[in-house]
């Protein structure tokens, strides 16, 4: 059974929460919205795990449901 690329989407947000403090656009003393960078960098992908683990699942079960035999 081979697994649909979709799979690999949630490696996006965790490597972008684990690079943060590498990255040098975003740990500065600088604010975005009124906050820290670093602190709306990690809320924005935070949040956007949810939408990411959504599109995963749909993704499973249209496999299931469609019995297309990958």
């Amino acid at each position: 059974m081979r697994r649909s690329p979709v799979v690999l989407l949630p490696v996006i947000p965790v490597v972008a929460l684990l690079s943060a403090v590498w990255l040098p656009f975003v740990n500065t003393e600088d604010l975005w919205f009124g906050v820290p960078r670093l602190f709306v960098w990690c809320s924005f992908w935070v949040f956007m795990i949810t939408p990411v683990l959504l599109v995963v699942e749909r993704d499973r079960r249209a496999r299931e449901e469609g019995g297309d035999g990958r």
